[in-house]
């Protein structure tokens, strides 16, 4: 069974620096591929990055087009010195990016340009999504892109967020989610749910202010090391609300 897109949006926000301190093109590239591939698994829909510059945005922006993109679709990339390390990205593994070399009933394949990355497909117009219907013919239909496919990205600032989005935090001073899976579960069917999770720094409450100490959840209680990373708490705090949410 293929998965669909959430009922309603299931949102996460980081800070910048949690690129931005990565010293080489290289971590931020591995890095970003560790959350990217969190952020499929638990079907996000929106990857908010809060307080960035535009040399970071452009470049995750980048990254994430590029990993989104089926593996038969790469060569129609432009090369850009963003994507110097692109290699180094996991695969996504959606399910417009597994297909065969050849044609298969029930494969659904992008198109960009008409290339769908298979000879000889029989398509009457360059449709954005086929379907193929026919493994000896290669023939093929237009079929709509139904299933999730990943996730886009914003800049944001916290004012902001809070002002549009129906906001949690993740936090040691918070309260234990599963106590709570009731309340969480009537605010994202309202509006949908965005997590933010504080910088790599920590200290999240202390930047933002103890006034949201109410909406803030610990995700991982009774820890057993001092810091919890940015990419090991988004892990952690997305399988738990996939848990409660389900």
């Amino acid at each position: 069974m293929y998965p669909f897109p959430r009922h309603k949006e299931l949102n996460l926000a980081i800070y910048s620096s949690f690129f931005s301190n990565k010293s080489s093109l290289t971590e931020k590239t591995i890095y970003s591929s560790i959350l990217f591939r969190a952020l499929i698994e638990f079907r996000i829909s929106k990857l908010y990055i809060i307080d960035s510059n535009k040399r970071i945005f452009s470049l995750v922006n980048k990254l994430a087009m590029y990993s989104l993109t089926p593996p038969y679709l790469k060569k129609e990339i432009s090369f850009n010195k963003d994507l110097g390390k692109a290699g180094l990205l996991s695969p996504m593994n959606l399910i417009y990016h597994l297909v065969h070399k050849f044609p298969v009933e029930g494969e659904i394949r992008q198109g960009k340009n008409g290339n769908y990355g298979i000879k000889n497909l029989k398509v009457k117009k360059k449709y954005d999504t086929i379907l193929v219907i026919n493994s000896i013919s290669g023939k093929a239909i237009q079929y709509p892109r139904i299933y999730y496919n990943g996730f886009k990205i914003y800049e944001s600032s916290f004012d902001e967020l809070i002002k549009k989005e129906n906001i949690i935090i993740g936090s040691r001073s918070g309260k234990n989610p599963l106590e709570y899976k009731s309340q969480i579960k009537k605010s994202y069917e309202e509006k949908g749910l965005t997590l933010v999770i504080g910088p790599p720094e920590g200290m999240l409450l202390s930047l933002i202010g103890k006034r949201y100490l109410d909406i803030s959840f610990n995700f991982i209680p009774k820890q057993a090391v001092s810091d919890v990373r940015v990419e090991e708490a988004v892990i952690s705090a997305l399988a738990v609300l996939n848990f409660i949410l389900e």
